[in-house]
């Protein structure tokens, strides 16, 4: 799954940059070949149509973003697995991932689609 390269310390040894190719899925389960291929392009999709179809209407800035950093983050990986085979992830943290500006981008995606739903039910 990971394979191991040099690292450049950015915060001391808990924050580096580490070039490693994630053949699997997240945090590197083992999915490979077509089904993978299958599987991203499907997710791709699927929050794509979601997002036009269900959310936009809602006319939540917050949302909007939230759903773009998702979409962007996946659309990215996407193009990575399909065309490469792996995707590049090079931001390690100690004792929890490797990750790259991607993951990132879905992390703070999802973070804002929770506080945008937190909030809308107050």
């Amino acid at each position: 799954m990971y394979q191991d390269r040099a690292r450049v310390s950015l915060i001391g040894e808990y924050v580096t940059l580490r070039l490693s190719h994630n053949e699997g899925i997240a945090f590197s389960l083992p999915i490979e070949g077509i089904y993978l291929k299958v599987l991203t392009i499907f997710l791709v999709v699927a929050i794509f149509l979601y997002y036009i179809l269900v959310e936009y209407v809602k006319n939540s800035r917050l949302l909007d973003i939230g759903y773009s950093l998702i979409f962007a983050g996946a659309l990215s990986h996407g193009y990575e697995r399909i065309f490469k085979g792996y995707v590049v992830d090079f931001i390690s943290v100690e004792y929890f991932a490797i990750l790259n500006f991607a993951d990132i981008f879905i992390s703070i995606g999802a973070c804002l689609l929770f506080i945008a739903y937190y909030v809308r039910k107050q």
